[in-house]
C-alpha cells in the first residue's frame, strides 16, 4: 500500500504519460520522484503535442509544402535552432543520458516551438504575404514532423496517432522514419 500502481495511472492519464515521467528527471544513481502530479504534467505535455499539431495542419496547405519551397531568414533561424537541440539530443542519447535528452524535447516542444515559434507564425500565417505564409507553413511542418520523430522513443503511442494523420510523412508508420534532419 506504498507505492503508485503504474497501471492504474496508464488506465488514467495514458501510457506515453506514465512513461515520461519515468524518464524526465531521473538521473542515474538518484532516487526518482514519482509522484500522481508529475504523471497528471505529462499528460498536459501530451495534450499540447495534439493541440500544436492541430494548430499546424489547420493552418499548412499541404499543396504549399515542397522541399524546394523557399525558407525565409527568420525561418531558418527557428530550423537552425531546432537542428542545434536536436544535436545536444543526439549526444545525450548516444551517452545514454535520457532523462536530459527527453527534458530538452519537453522543453523545445513546449517552451520554444509552440510558445514561440507557432505564436510568431500566427500573424505571418494570417497576413496576405503569400511568400511569408508558404515559408511559414513549411518551416512550423518540417519542425512538428522532426519534433515528432525525436519525442517517438518516449512517448511512442501519441506520437505514433498523430503521425497516422500527416498528410505527408516518409513512411507509413513514424516508428520505421528516418531519425529527424531538416
Amino acid at each position: 500500500g506504498n507505492v503508485t500502481n503504474p497501471v492504474d495511472l496508464i488506465a488514467k492519464y495514458g501510457a506515453d504519460a506514465t512513461r515520461l515521467s519515468q524518464i524526465i528527471g531521473t538521473g542515474p544513481g538518484n532516487d526518482s520522484k514519482f509522484s500522481e502530479d508529475k504523471v497528471r504534467a505529462y499528460k498536459k505535455f501530451a495534450n499540447k503535442i495534439w493541440n500544436a499539431t492541430r494548430f499546424v495542419l489547420e493552418n499548412v496547405k499541404t499543396e504549399n509544402l515542397s522541399a524546394d519551397a523557399k525558407i525565409l531568414p527568420e525561418d531558418q533561424k527557428h530550423i537552425d535552432d531546432w537542428n542545434t537541440q536536436l544535436a545536444e539530443i543526439d549526444g545525450d542519447l548516444k551517452t545514454f543520458k535520457f532523462y536530459l535528452a527527453g527534458e530538452k524535447l519537453y522543453h523545445y516542444f513546449w517552451h520554444t516551438f509552440a510558445d514561440v515559434v507557432i505564436e510568431e507564425s500566427k500573424t505571418a500565417l494570417n497576413g496576405p504575404d503569400g511568400e511569408v505564409k508558404i515559408s511559414k507553413q513549411n518551416m512550423l511542418y518540417n519542425i512538428l514532423v522532426a519534433t515528432l520523430k525525436a519525442l517517438h522513443p518516449f512517448m511512442p503511442f501519441v506520437t505514433e496517432e498523430i503521425w497516422s494523420a500527416l498528410p505527408i510523412k516518409e513512411s507509413e508508420m513514424i516508428m520505421v522514419a528516418k531519425w529527424p534532419r531538416i
